[in-house]
């Protein structure tokens, strides 16, 4: 930069001094008529020729022709300068304050973005899909998953969806949280057709922390959104399993079930059923039960659409949905 800057001074102490002999030049010329008194051309085997009042004017050209060479130079040793002399301590201060704001939701980073979205989700299941084990009498006939859907505060009451393959053949039935307690439930209804079933617990005494899933407009989900499912494959050894796949299809038709499923590749397997498929929002938009499970046959997940679901829960428990 000292460099830079000398030659620019040598440049123009060079301009002056050749404008001086030029100004001195002048006074010694008397004939008007040969010399205009207010110009003067100066000429120099390489140095380009400048017409100037005054030295002040000459200055003001030079300065024009060599500023951007100069500044080119100077700004670029400059900014070399500075980079290199970067305080660790500063660039350490400007990183924190960069996470803080993406912390704070300032500033999103979309990787960041989607999994907060999907551990909000798991948080939610994790306090609001239970099990749902059904007996005969003492024996247990079948084991499945349920969802929370509407807490009664006046009455201290729970109530939850499941798929009714589920409880059915059944006479008295637990609710089974992860922590393995139980709680006895109460069927108060279901639909063979469209595989729902109700169940409502009581809350008194429980010491879970549990929180109501909630119900989305399932008319409104389209092929290739993505959705979690969550549930107790195989039995409560995989309690709270979490998968994610994307939409496949919706109005799907099985067999000869009257229900239009919705088809997904998040995986579910025997003990899924009646556990919920989450959007990314949170909310419930069907109810898986699985159809199909062969070895020919992988990442066809199906759940009935949570519309079809509160139909059948109008019947059931009226003043539990909108």
């Amino acid at each position: 930069m000292r460099k830079i800057l000398a030659t620019g001074i040598a440049l123009l102490a060079g301009f002056t001094l050749l404008a001086c002999t030029a100004v001195r030049a002048e006074e010694t010329t008397t004939p008007a008529t040969t010399i205009p008194p207010t110009t003067t051309t100066l000429t120099q085997e390489g140095v380009v020729g400048y017409t100037y009042v005054n030295v002040e004017d000459l200055i003001d050209q030079i300065y024009a022709d060599v500023y951007d060479q100069i500044y080119a130079q100077l700004y670029a040793e400059l900014s070399a300068s500075l980079t290199q002399g970067l305080d660790e301590a500063v660039y350490s201060a400007v990183l924190a304050e960069l996470q803080a704001k993406i912390d704070a939701g300032e500033i999103l980073v979309p990787l960041n973005a989607f999994q907060d979205q999907v551990d909000a989700v798991v948080d939610l299941a994790a306090h609001s899909v239970v099990g749902v084990t059904n007996y005969s009498g003492t024996r247990a006939v079948s084991l499945g998953s349920g969802v929370l859907y509407y807490f009664d505060a006046a009455e201290n009451v729970y109530y939850l969806i499941t798929n009714q393959h589920v409880i059915d053949g059944g006479d008295n039935y637990k609710v089974v949280f992860e922590d393995e307690t139980v709680v006895a439930a109460t069927l108060l209804g279901s639909d063979a057709d469209v595989d729902i079933a109700v169940l409502s617990f009581s809350g008194k005494g429980l010491s879970q922390s549990l929180e109501i899933s909630p119900l989305a407009d399932s008319d409104l989900v389209t092929k290739g959104r993505i959705v979690i499912a969550c549930g107790h494959p195989q039995g409560y050894d995989f309690y709270g399993s979490v998968t994610m796949g994307v939409v496949s299809g919706t109005n799907r038709t099985v067999g000869t079930d009257p229900v239009l499923y919705i088809q997904h590749d998040a995986s579910i397997n025997s003990g899924n059923s009646g556990g919920p498929l989450y959007n990314l929002a949170g909310q419930v938009i069907g109810i898986n039960v699985s159809k199909y499970a062969t070895t020919e046959i992988e990442g066809m997940g199906f759940a009935i659409p949570i519309n079809d679901a509160i139909d059948v829960v109008r019947g059931i428990a009226p003043d539990t949905v909108g």
